[in-house]
């Protein structure tokens, strides 16, 4: 069977394999593609990379904790509450994002790159 999923419905999208699993509040659902084909598409619209097998919606993360070098994101909503990693190449651009986001400036391309595509 072959099921739609809003993007905007997802939380986060982890790796596995030549597949990525895209959770949102309802559950997950199985994608035919890599979380790097993915990043491409979706970093316009609020997702950005925190670890080699995670891609986030920025929209979602409620929580950055930082404890001894060690950086984790929670990500809530629709009942969901999840605690994911971020690897220190990728602490920095997410610290930024977040900001971003905070701030009220859509998380998106940096300026002169393309917006995301309709």
């Amino acid at each position: 069977m072959t099921r739609f999923v809003q993007r905007s419905s997802v939380l986060w999208a982890e790796a596995q394999g030549d597949y990525v699993r895209l959770h949102t509040a309802d559950g997950s659902h199985l994608l035919r593609s890599t979380l790097s084909q993915l990043e491409e598409r979706w970093a316009p619209a609020g997702f950005v990379r925190t670890h080699r097998s995670l891609l986030v919606a920025v929209g979602a993360v409620t929580e950055l904790r930082s404890d001894d070098g060690h950086h984790t994101l929670v990500v809530a909503a629709g009942g969901v509450r999840r605690e994911l990693p971020v690897a220190r190449r990728h602490a920095r651009e997410v610290r930024e994002r977040l900001v971003e986001a905070a701030v009220g400036r859509a998380p998106g391309p940096p300026p002169g790159l393309p917006g995301p595509r309709p």
